[in-house]
């Protein structure tokens, strides 16, 4: 297992991090035993950081998440949560992300939590019906998470870094977090590739550039864009079965239907299937600390370990994705 700094903090992540969320879903849905053998498989393969949150099954990720590692003995391993405003929540937000960090601590069950994100959408005005924050709320929420790493409740704080671009980006030079959430995958590679002008989806504008420069830990998510970069529509009984695309198509289904674009990876040696190419892809990207995988079996992290420690794709297998991104 390849390890990267994550930004500034001192922390050495391991390229591949093992999400929690509900899409996968095993850490929400699945049996203890099966969580215990795909924890343990992680841990034993060299992955270290663990990613979760509130909103994931109600707090069960969490729990699940806390539970499972304190079973296996793992106290080094490296724990991220969230924390996210609803509607009604925006009139309180100090009091109510100071009591959305302690009850997370009680349900991983720890004294203290490595790092903690937003979760909310960031946009150039505060919207609480469509959940996003602005850049006034989000300084509210910095001034209680900063309070929380001189307590000692949380090591280091990060963002997510979805919503608007513009605004992202100067989030990012406003607070300076240690550590965002981008979404990355080879249907949208704009947060670490410059896109050409008719580049059909949301541009990052190479936001991973950015938070490399100013030491920020980077944590890539959508890795295989909800399922569709698998190439395959059948989805495991745990998995969230009905996933709305983040920066891609309108549809799961429409993601699916381009991602035969790729095939080539698979027709012409690169990788046994596409779902290696997508984990080997994010592996590429020198300027992206973990890459996030959500699981839904002990199969599909064993297979992602072992796309990982085959390494990033060869550089012409780079330079002809990068003639399928100008061709959009």
């Amino acid at each position: 297992m390849q390890y990267r700094a994550f930004g500034n903090t001192g922390l050495e992540v391991s390229v591949l991090g093992y999400g929690c969320g509900a899409v996968g879903g095993l850490m929400v849905r699945g049996e203890h035993r099966d969580m215990l053998r795909t924890v343990e498989y992680a841990l034993e393969s060299g992955v270290n950081y663990f990613d979760t949150a509130r909103m994931y099954g109600d707090g069960l990720s969490e729990v699940h998440t806390g539970a499972i590692l304190r079973e296996l003995g793992a106290y080094d391993a490296l724990v991220g949560t969230k924390v996210r405003l609803s509607a009604a929540e925006f009139g309180n937000i100090e009091e109510v992300i100071e009591a959305q960090i302690s009850n997370s601590l009680q349900r991983i069950g720890r004294d203290n939590v490595d790092i903690v994100y937003t979760h909310n959408s960031i946009g150039a005005a505060s919207n609480p019906d469509g959940g996003q924050l602005g850049l006034d709320d989000l300084e509210r929420i910095v001034g209680v998470f900063n309070r929380a790493v001189e307590s000692g409740k949380i090591r280091f704080w990060g963002i997510n870094g979805l919503g608007d671009t513009e605004t992202i980006q100067s989030a990012v030079d406003r607070f300076g977090p240690s550590g965002m959430h981008t979404c990355y995958n080879m249907l949208n590679p704009s947060s670490s590739h410059e896109m050409s002008t008719g580049f059909p989806y949301q541009d990052y504008g190479q936001l991973m550039q950015k938070t490399a420069e100013k030491g920020i830990g980077s944590v890539g998510i959508r890795i295989l864009a909800g399922g569709a970069l698998t190439g395959d529509s059948v989805r495991h009984p745990l998995a969230a079965q009905d996933v709305a695309p983040i920066a891609t198509g309108q549809t799961l289904s429409e993601d699916l239907a381009r991602t035969s674009q790729f095939s080539f990876l698979v027709e012409d040696g690169y990788t046994e299937n596409l779902a290696e190419a997508a984990i080997r892809f994010a592996l590429s990207a020198e300027n992206l600390s973990t890459a996030l995988v959500g699981l839904s079996s002990f199969d599909q992290l064993e297979q992602a370990v072992a796309a990982i420690n085959k390494g990033p794709l060869p550089s012409d297998a780079l330079e002809k994705l990068e003639g399928i991104w100008d061709a959009y």
